[in-house]
């Protein structure tokens, strides 16, 4: 099932194989996707889908979504999670899914740039947009902004703040509106999935208001 574009599955589509990292093969194939979707649009075919772009931790057992500027829209985790992870490594695998998301976001306007897809002035009105093509073309832009600052972004000195989940499993520490690192309130069982999930949602959702 494809779970990189405009997809809905929370579940990734390739798991870590021995000793493997799952990050890797994923990426590869999409950058690969993503270059096929591009040379196919300049053929006249359709636009490549940006709006939801999926990433594994190096398990392949967590997973996460996010849009083309690589804001937080959900994750996941595999039903062998518990053995990949674990409660000692399961809040670590999301943020490493949430990053590895994060980073194919970023590559996609350099794949698109590649492909003959410019980024237009960074401050371009949108009325000056050919029509038909202002969506894309405002998303790469976007994302260039997003990685130009994200440099700048890192550096700054921010408040350190706590964000629980509701259920009181899961816990994020952020530095203004980053995460650093996240932590587990309670020690779960292998049927506590779907409620850790939900509390890791709910906390990387609030978290992402702070964020934005």
């Amino acid at each position: 099932m494809r779970s990189d574009l405009g997809g809905s599955t929370l579940f990734p589509s390739v798991q870590a194989e021995r000793d493997d990292d799952a990050r890797v093969g994923d990426a590869r194939r999409f950058v690969t996707e993503v270059e096929n979707m591009a040379i196919r649009a300049r053929g006249g075919g359709p636009l490549p889908r940006l709006d939801r772009i999926g990433g594994p931790d190096r398990t392949g057992t967590a997973f996460a979504v996010v849009d083309a500027l690589g804001r937080f829209i959900d994750i996941g985790l595999h039903p062998s999670w518990w053995t990949a992870l674990g409660p000692a490594g399961v809040a670590a695998g999301l943020l490493e899914a949430l990053a590895s998301a994060r980073m194919k976001a970023a590559l996609v306007p350099m794949i698109l740039r590649r492909n003959g897809y410019a980024a237009l002035p960074e401050r371009e009105p949108a009325h000056a947009r050919p029509e038909g093509e202002s969506d894309l073309r405002a998303q790469i832009a976007d994302a260039y902004r997003l990685i130009d600052d994200a440099g700048e972004r890192l550096r700054e000195r921010e408040a350190i703040r706590v964000v629980d989940g509701p259920r009181g499993l899961f816990r994020l520490h952020l530095r203004g509106g980053r995460v650093e690192r996240a932590e587990l309130l309670a020690g779960p069982i292998p049927g506590d999935t779907d409620r850790l999930v939900a509390d890791a949602r709910d906390a990387l959702t609030e978290a992402a208001k702070i964020r934005r």
